[in-house]
């Protein structure tokens, strides 16, 4: 190939590119809002273009090209998406269905587990949440009682559950914890 055909090449690759680039962001756009995989999908739309280029002499034949080639992208990726969270929710029946196989005494072990969980919280932390969550006390009444802003109470709160929530989590109890309440509701 001489140098002439490359540079023709990459010629007319620039002015599709040029030509294209807002129609194929926009098309893309319409699909997903997500932009780092709208400028991954757009590379690998271009990569493959490039690849083809050396049959493209004039840049209206390479349009049709770039939108095939951007839709099989966009079926490709959403395929995958499907089957990953196919394989998720599956594996998330089976550990339900384990969970809820589990002994009649399970639900007293969960409780066990939450109140192990609240006595490991910081001591402000534990005093909000059980304030609230067991004396039912307002977010203002927690403030007057422990002369603190009613946002310090606030902040205190959001940490008890999310302190919480990682150390069910961890422990695989967050879901028994609320099996064993709806139970007993």
């Amino acid at each position: 190939m001489s140098d002439t055909a490359t540079y023709d090449k990459e010629l007319v690759f620039t002015r599709l590119y040029h030509a294209s680039r807002d129609r194929l962001y926009n098309y893309l756009h319409n699909y997903t809002r997500d932009t780092h995989l709208l400028k991954d999908l757009m590379q690998q739309c271009y990569l493959k273009v490039w690849e083809r280029m050396d049959g493209i002499y004039d840049v209206e034949n390479a349009l049709p090209l770039l939108k095939t080639i951007a839709r099989r992208q966009l079926i490709d990726v959403i395929r995958k998406r499907m089957k990953e969270d196919m394989a998720w929710l599956e594996t998330m029946k089976e550990e339900v269905t384990q969970l809820l196989a589990t002994p009649a005494e399970s639900p007293r072990a969960s409780l066990q587990a939450l109140d192990a969980a609240i006595a490991q919280l910081p001591d402000n932390c534990r005093l909000v949440y059980l304030l609230h969550r067991e004396e039912g006390l307002s977010y203002r009444e927690i403030s007057f009682r422990m002369s603190i802003s009613v946002s310090m109470v606030e902040k205190h709160m959001s940490k008890a559950i999310r302190l919480l929530k990682n150390d069910l989590i961890t422990n695989c109890e967050l879901l028994l914890v609320l099996v064993a309440v709806n139970k007993l509701l």
